[in-house]
């Protein structure tokens, strides 16, 4: 009996939410089997549960069990004994309506039936009056819950028996919901009470206030929690305003915000099927290996009856932000020491969001809607004359700013009247991944794949490739599938109701599938710089449900951008990678532009070649001696080349690279203006170069900005001198200006008149900083490999003035750069080339 107590006691200390307590010691004890609770619903608070720990929830299980059946009962007097509290209220604000008749009420009925050690009441809350109200609630119960068995109907009957009907509008409705709560509550043993707001969210904070000002329990003892469901705002500044306003009147441990996609048996199972197969996966989860991830909510319905909710919100606001967020949350956050510790998860999920790189430009989505939205919205909307631009479809490519993840895009896409119902999340293996033992290479499958919903195998399952050993996870199974015999399938063997398993959370005080409030405000400064760039565009029209809309929606991604194709292909690139994102196919004008060689293409086919170039050039460098020197201008053109040279990754000889500068501006290194934080933003913090093989131009010093007296520009010239072989930089990278400008260099400056230095200040630059660090023409000539990027329409002009061979580096300094003994080429996109 003493080792029995130990172990209970042990078990007492650490699992805590409501339900038995230990009087004279003041200790509560998760109520484990008399609940028809398994080991999986333990909670952990300290620390993982060792053998004893289990041993004593068996032990105390028995005791459960004695004191269900009468054996043992609370009393006054004794206080040593233990005392059971299992009443719960739960009451369903909104409990009429569409939510409450989907999903709400067959959930509660179910845990009802598996739960029989709970002693429940119902209510349902609503503007109607209490006749009227009681009997529509009596039907959606009747409506919604079908038996076919005897034991089943009896329930059904009980369960009708303990559903009551409650009309709240005013104070005084909602303290008569309080005194009949307390009616109950002294009748049996409270636990707690559970309020679900299933109400438009406009009406949160009025509810939220009246509940706690009226419907408060009386003593500590009985736990309160209100539940809220989604949207929890439309952007980061009305949703920090609604969890002000709600926290105003609940905790935050009291609060739980619901994501109905966190209650899916797939998605509950993600973090789970990592964790059990760690040793497998996760060194593989990772830039290295991860070529991409897709997550999509593919639906076949129009908006149907939610014209008016979803012409103010849309897809991404409807869907992306919160549902396909937290599934890349879950696939990409680190995992936990301990998956019962519900706090530790929620740490590892708040990181997470906070290392997703903001969605800043619209170049990061592309938004489509359907065709006959438009006439749903003006039939809706009687007085409204102003065509709609809300999108039914969006699809943005996410990136995570983590050593983990850096430079792998995760597309998220979501859209309405498609040509399949399909939720997913799959994850994209590079082809470089071979597995040893194996008869193939990897690439032939090479995906593992969350099927949440619907799509080929129409039932929720995970795939994972027969290349890795079989993979193993509690509460599923493995099946085949006719064509699908290349993988392991496994089913869940208990698909269970996604609100049923959120409010059973709810009712345990598990807040792991929940929304925090820190969380939600994370994920809304993620998409809000996007709508806000999104508010102007105009969305691509796609026909509905129908294999045609491919043609229209069928886009390409890049690791920080995406865009429409325009024909062909599916919606989101399946088992391959689109050859248009790797492949160097640029198409090459087999002639030269002013006597140098010339590389012209599309754009990004330009960017993927140049930096194909640089990184032989830097290979060569390294190969003959061992060190490779670079210098980069600045400019807008460049940064999207950057972005190609950080995809290079571990390819690139970053170890043995120096980076310089051609020029720079009289500015802070952190400000935006600043090259080097130009530089840094795009390249430096997703390469791993030494810190002391980055060179940016002494711009402060001792006496302010660019101070002559400071010597700014002699000492980076003397600096290159000791650093850079015979002054000879490997290459240098420079644009061309719409005036023929180009480093620093402008027309007509007296710097470009500067032989005797290799660095110089220019002064009167005829741009938004005056002054600036430049090298001079006589350094940028004695360099072994001169690449020139010019890009843009407006760059045409300027072209077609040089294509003519002027020769005037005073009009046009671009023209004063004639390499030594080096070589130099141009890379010029289409539009500058052609207009």
């Amino acid at each position: 009996m003493v080792i029995s107590m130990a172990f209970y006691l042990c078990v007492a200390a650490h699992y805590t939410t409501f339900g038995w307590t230990l009087a004279d010691k003041n200790i509560e004890l998760w109520p484990i089997r008399c609940f028809g609770l398994d080991s999986h619903h333990l909670e952990c608070k300290s620390c993982a549960m060792s053998s004893y720990s289990f041993l004593a929830v068996v032990i105390v299980s028995v005791l459960c069990v004695r004191t269900v059946e009468g054996d043992v009962i609370d009393s006054p007097q004794n206080t040593s004994q233990l005392h059971v509290r299992n009443h719960v209220t739960v009451a369903i604000i909104g409990g009429t309506g569409d939510l409450a008749r989907k999903k709400l009420w067959i959930s509660l009925f179910h845990i009802y039936t598996n739960f029989p050690h709970y002693n429940f009441t119902f209510l349902g809350c609503g503007l109607m009056e209490p006749g009227p109200g009681q009997k529509r609630l009596k039907e959606i119960f009747l409506s919604t819950v079908a038996c076919r068995d005897e034991a089943c109907a009896d329930k059904k009957e009980k369960f009708l028996h303990i559903l009551q009907y409650h009309k709240v509008k005013t104070e005084d409705d909602y303290k008569a919901l309080n005194l009949l709560i307390e009616k109950n509550a002294k009748e049996n043993n409270e636990a707690g009470r559970l309020f679900y707001l299933s109400i438009p969210p406009f009406a949160y904070t009025d509810v939220a206030k009246k509940i706690h000002f009226c419907c408060r329990p009386v003593t500590k003892h009985p736990w309160m929690r209100i539940v809220l469901e989604k949207p929890f705002g439309s952007d980061t500044e009305s949703a920090q305003v609604l969890a002000d306003e709600i926290s105003q009147y609940f905790s935050e441990d009291e609060i739980y915000r619901v994501d109905h996609y966190l209650g899916k048996t797939i998605v509950r199972s993600i973090l789970p099927f990592r964790f059990s197969n760690r040793k497998m996966f996760e060194p593989l989860l990772n830039k290295d290996h991860i070529e991409h991830v897709e997550i999509a909510l593919k639906e076949v319905n129009n908006v149907k009856d939610r014209v008016e909710f979803y012409d103010e919100y849309g897809t991404i606001r409807d869907v992306i932000q919160n549902h396909l967020t937290e599934l890349l949350v879950l696939l990409a956050m680190e995992l936990p020491e301990n998956l019962s510790n519900h706090t530790e998860i929620q740490e590892k999920k708040l990181k997470l969001l906070g290392q997703i790189r903001p969605l800043t430009s619209a170049k990061q989505a592309v938004i489509g809607q359907y065709d006959s939205y438009a006439n749903e919205v003006s039939s809706n909307k009687l007085n409204s004359t102003k065509a709609s631009d809300t999108c039914t479809f969006a699809a943005a490519v996410v990136n995570i700013d983590s050593f983990r993840w850096q430079g792998v895009p995760f597309v998220l896409m979501s859209g309405k009247a498609l040509d399949q119902q399909a939720t997913y999340v799959k994850v994209v293996f590079k082809n470089n991944l071979f597995k040893f033992g194996q008869s193939r290479n990897f690439s032939e499958q090479r995906q593992i794949i969350f099927n949440i919903a619907g799509g080929d195998i129409r039932v929720p399952s995970i795939l994972i490739p027969k290349t890795f050993e079989k993979p193993h996870i509690v509460d599923f199974e493995t099946s085949e599938e006719p064509g699908m015999q290349e993988y392991y399938i496994m089913k869940p063997t208990n698909d269970i109701n996604a609100h049923h398993g959120l409010l059973l959370d709810v009712i345990h005080g598990k807040h792991s599938q929940f929304i925090t409030k820190e969380h939600l405000v994370q994920s809304w400064k993620i998409w809000t710089p996007l709508l806000h760039k999104l508010s102007k565009t105009k969305p691509v029209i796609y026909p509905s449900n129908n294999i045609m809309q491919l043609s229209v929606l069928n886009f390409q991604f890049f690791k920080d951008r995406i865009n429409f194709l325009g024909s062909g292909g599916d919606i989101v690139i399946d088992d391959q990678y689109s050859d248009n994102m790797f492949e160097h196919n640029v198409a090459r004008i087999d002639n030269y532009f002013r006597q140098q060689k010339l590389t012209s293409g599309h754009l990004d086919d330009l960017f993927k070649k140049l930096s194909s170039d640089i990184l032989l050039v830097a290979d060569t460098a390294v190969r003959l001696q061992g060190v490779f020197h670079m210098a980069i201008s600045g400019g807008k053109s460049p940064v999207r080349l950057l972005q190609h040279l950080a995809e290079l990754g571990m390819s690139f000889p970053w170890r043995y690279t120096h980076i310089w500068f051609v020029d720079e501006r009289c500015v802070a290194l952190n400000d935006e203006r600043s090259n080097f934080n130009m530089l840094e933003s795009n390249l430096l913090q997703y390469v791993t170069i030494p810190y002391t093989n980055i060179h940016p131009m002494p711009v402060e010093l001792h006496h302010g900005m660019c101070n002559a007296s400071d010597n700014g520009d002699n000492l980076y010239e003397q600096y290159i001198q000791t650093s850079v072989p015979s002054k000879k930089f490997d290459l240098i990278l420079l644009g061309a200006g719409t005036d023929g400008h180009t480093a620093s260099l402008f027309p007509n400056q007296p710097s470009l008149y500067i032989t005797s230095k290799l660095v110089t200040l220019a002064t009167g630059v005829p741009r938004d900083v005056s002054e600036r660090i430049t090298m001079t023409l006589d350094l940028v000539n004695q360099a072994e490999n001169i690449a020139v990027l010019v890009a843009g329409r407006e760059k045409h002009d300027i072209i077609h003035k040089l294509s003519y061979g002027v020769e005037n580096a005073t009009q046009y300094p671009i023209t004063g750069v004639k390499p030594i003994n080096g070589q130099m080429t141009w890379y010029i996109d289409y539009e500058a080339l052609f207009g």
